[in-house]
C-alpha cells in the first residue's frame, strides 16, 4: 500500500504534467462505481461489505480537480467472533470532499493521488446477546487510482483509499467504476 508521505509529492507532479483525458480547467464530471470495503479492527476482526459510490467533480486546473463522493452499501459481511457468535457489518453512509490531483502517462492514460476528508455511518449486529449499534465517524481521507479513456466522455477507472484511519480501526476500499465528462 502507498506511504500517506507520498501524496504531496504526487499532486505537486500532477500539477506540472500535460492534461489527460480532454481535462481542462472548468470541465465537470461525473460517475460510479462498485467497491468493496475492507473494515479491519485492532482486535484481528476484518469485514468485507459491498458499496456503490458515486462522485461528482469539477477541474479546477487541468490537472487538479475537488470531487464530493457519496456511497451507500450493497451487501453486508458478517464473520464468527471470539464470544461464539457472529458479528455483522453494513455500510449505511460514506461522503466525503476530496482534492485530486493527476498525473498523465498518455493522452488516455492518469493516475492520480487524493486527498480530504470522509463520513462514515455503519451498522454492526450480533448474534450473541442480539445487540445492534451504529456507528459514525469521520476522518483524513487519502488514496491512489487509475483513469482510462474509452471514449472522448467517458472514462474507467480503478481506485484504492483510505477513508477512515483510527486508532480501533481502518476503513479502506477498492472501487472500480466508470466518469462521464460534461
Amino acid at each position: 500500500m502507498p506511504h500517506a508521505k507520498t501524496l504531496p509529492l504526487a499532486l505537486l507532479l500532477a500539477a506540472s504534467a500535460t492534461p489527460a483525458l480532454g481535462a481542462d480547467a472548468g470541465d465537470t464530471y461525473a460517475g460510479g462505481g462498485l467497491g468493496r470495503v475492507s473494515y479491519d479492527t485492532n482486535a484481528d476482526v476484518t469485514l468485507n461489505p459491498t458499496a456503490i459510490l458515486g462522485r461528482l467533480g469539477y477541474h479546477v486546473t487541468d490537472h487538479i480537480a475537488i470531487e464530493a463522493r457519496l456511497g451507500v452499501g450493497l451487501s453486508s459481511d458478517d464473520t464468527a467472533i471470539d464470544s461464539g457468535g457472529n458479528v455483522e457489518i453494513a455500510l449505511k453512509q460514506l461522503a466525503g470532499a476530496y482534492a485530486v490531483g493527476h498525473l498523465p502517462i498518455t493522452r488516455g492514460v492518469s493516475v492520480y493521488g487524493l486527498a480530504g476528508f470522509t463520513y462514515g455511518r455503519a451498522e454492526f449486529t450480533g448474534s450473541a446477546g442480539g445487540f445492534s449499534d451504529t456507528a459514525n465517524d469521520t476522518g483524513l481521507s487519502w488514496g491512489i487510482g487509475s483513469e482510462a479513456a474509452l471514449t472522448d466522455r467517458i472514462s474507467g477507472y480503478v481506485k484504492w483509499a483510505s477513508y477512515l484511519d483510527q486508532d480501533a480501526y481502518t476503513a479502506t476500499a477498492i472501487t472500480a467504476g466508470a466518469t462521464y465528462g460534461f
